[in-house]
């Protein structure tokens, strides 16, 4: 079944390769436009790519469980096989989400995600770049006399768990050294960082997806049409909203009108 699913999604994937490059040909030459990454990235189905990503885990995964029944065991071999149908059958779950889009009052959740996932990324990058600076921070000050900070790994650990409230005390009774020094740097420095990420980071970060689910919400309350790119026009056949006012201004003027 993995190795039937494979093909026709690589097949399915393939022949929406062709497709966007004959699409991309006639808008160019016909219409005299450029689509854009948006329009292109259409073409591409990311449930059939998840989809090709889950048989390929799935099918190399069992291989390696057949491979063990035959040959004596290897704990590295019994290792990858379980990490290989474990993710499999996580990204089938996972797939599962995919019908729900077929309903307007279940697909509530892929909507708002899709729509947040823009500025999510932007977002995290620059959230990002911040907590990269409190890590190395952390590491460099703390490390050498907390065992949590002891190395990068470790601190993003204690980083993290202070991100979500956890052991936030122990983390302080870590750092309770003889030094003064360090425990007022320390301590000021764990201050700052939850300060920090908790009451602004994660809140404008749960704003933006509030903000995406509101959006979401009011267009099935008003049921307002958003606005359609090139590509969307061209395919509901609506070609007077691909040209500009002055070329339509031209294609109706009495000129160019059949005279009868």
């Amino acid at each position: 079944m993995c190795i039937a699913s494979l093909v026709l999604c690589c097949r399915a994937l393939l022949r929406a390769h062709l497709l966007k490059l004959a699409t991309v040909k006639f808008v160019r030459n016909v219409l005299q436009r450029e689509l854009v990454l948006s329009d292109k990235l259409e073409f591409l189905n990311f449930w059939y790519v998840m989809i090709v990503t889950n048989d390929i885990c799935i099918i190399c995964g069992t291989l390696c469980k057949i491979t063990i029944e035959f040959r004596d065991f290897d704990n590295d071999l019994f290792t990858t096989s379980g990490v290989l149908l474990g993710t499999g059958a996580l990204l089938v779950y996972v797939g599962v989400l995919r019908y729900f889009c077929f309903f307007s009052k279940y697909n509530i959740l892929i909507l708002t995600v899709k729509k947040s996932l823009p500025n999510i990324l932007r977002f995290m990058s620059c959230a990002a770049v911040l907590y990269a600076g409190f890590l190395i921070a952390g590491w460099v000050i703390i490390g050498p006399y907390s065992l949590k900070f002891r190395t990068l790994g470790k601190s993003s650990e204690a980083l993290f768990s202070l991100i979500n409230g956890d052991d936030m005390f122990a983390t302080f009774f870590t750092i309770n050294d003889s030094n003064t020094i360090i425990n007022i740097v320390g301590t000021a420095y764990i201050y700052v960082f939850v300060s920090l990420f908790i009451y602004v980071v994660l809140s404008l970060f749960i704003a933006i997806i509030m903000d995406a689910y509101e959006v979401i919400r009011d267009r099935y309350r008003d049921q307002e049409s958003e606005e359609k790119s090139l590509l969307q026009l061209l395919c509901a056949g609506n070609s007077c909203n691909l040209t500009n006012a002055e070329e339509r201004r031209l294609e109706y003027s009495s000129g160019n009108l059949l005279k009868l």
